[in-house]
């Protein structure tokens, strides 16, 4: 749709923001596969991989779990403002939380490093939340995750050989991860075993 946009409108690869998907929905206790989830993950993989592009994460707004509509737009303009500001404009701005740079996978637990750390990584509630683990079983389970300088390390006692992680990968997640800066991470993932949304056609 962007490059079509940008293709009709012929005035180059002018920038384009994306505002992710808030929260909606009620919060699941199951580790289940998630639309919603899926659908912020297009989001970023779209203003990952398309010049000038920039993703504005709002995982951590949203009024209210019935309400697809969220009333507070201020969060969401903000967001997208220092997008502009530091993608477009290239002023000396934090316009990103923090991203998922790579995966280091250990003798009972995974190591996730991150840039975007600005200011360092922040667990909001005290430590990280609403991370999952996965061995080659493919069964999710929830897992205990701590910070270590700009990296988290995650492990659970039911998962001894550890292979995948996710992140806030569910419709209501609870936003725990932030930089310094008060950006939040996007939800990630570390597999790419098929999701829901490649069966819909």
């Amino acid at each position: 749709m962007i490059s079509d946009w940008r293709r009709l409108f012929g005035q180059g690869d002018f920038p384009f923001y994306i505002v992710s998907l808030p929260i909606y929905k009620h919060q699941s206790d199951v580790r289940r596969m998630d639309c919603w989830a899926e659908v912020r993950e297009a989001q970023a993989l779209a203003a990952k991989n398309l010049p000038h592009s920039c993703l504005a994460v709002t995982v951590d707004t949203g009024n209210h779990p019935d309400n697809i509509h969220p009333i507070d737009k201020k969060e969401p303009g903000e967001r997208l403002a220092l997008c502009a500001l530091g993608e477009h404009y290239g002023r000396n701005v934090v316009y990103s939380g923090p991203k998922l740079k790579s995966v280091e996978r250990l003798a009972g637990e995974i190591k996730l490093h991150f840039d975007h750390v600005d200011g360092g990584l922040i667990a909001k509630g005290g430590e990280p939340g609403e991370f999952a683990i996965a061995g080659d079983d493919r069964k999710w389970y929830w897992a205990n995750a701590r910070l270590e300088g700009d990296t988290i390390v995650v492990t659970c006692s039911s998962v001894p050989s550890p292979k995948q992680v996710r992140y806030a990968w569910q419709a209501n997640p609870k936003a725990t991860l932030f930089n310094g800066a008060g950006l939040p991470a996007s939800p990630f993932r570390t597999d790419n075993w098929p999701g829901i949304v490649q069966n819909i056609h």
